[in-house]
């Protein structure tokens, strides 16, 4: 197979996937309009419980945290050193910025991957 012919394959998967990535958004948004549908009928029920023929549901209160200020969420784990408190993940736009700018940054190091850029027609 050449080139040519391999650009237009991967072309046409791009096509395809995108076709499937709607698909799957749309399905999505169908998912959470079913959701927040099932746990209104629960809520004006009175149930934290409910089922059919296919599958049962259960409804309960979680907590999910939200920062609210930055500084004092930050100043507060670097005092505590409760670090466990993020994501252990780089990121990779300021890592570069401060690489390109000859930053050394203790602990890290930069690889090399190439990466191909295809722009449809």
């Amino acid at each position: 197979m050449n080139i040519k012919d391999l650009i237009d394959m991967y072309v046409a998967t791009k096509n395809e996937r995108e076709e499937l990535s709607s698909k799957v958004k749309e399905k999505t948004e169908q998912l959470g309009r079913l959701e927040g549908d099932i746990m209104a009928l629960m809520s004006d029920a009175g149930l934290s419980q409910a089922a059919s023929d296919k599958a049962s549901c259960t409804m309960k209160m979680t907590k999910h945290p939200a920062i609210k200020d930055w500084n004092a969420f930050y100043g507060y784990v670097a005092q505590t050193s409760q670090f466990e408190l993020l994501h252990k993940r780089l990121s990779s736009t300021a890592f570069r910025e401060r690489w390109e700018a000859g930053e050394v940054i203790p602990g890290t190091e930069a690889s090399e991957v190439w990466e191909l850029t295809v722009r449809r027609k």
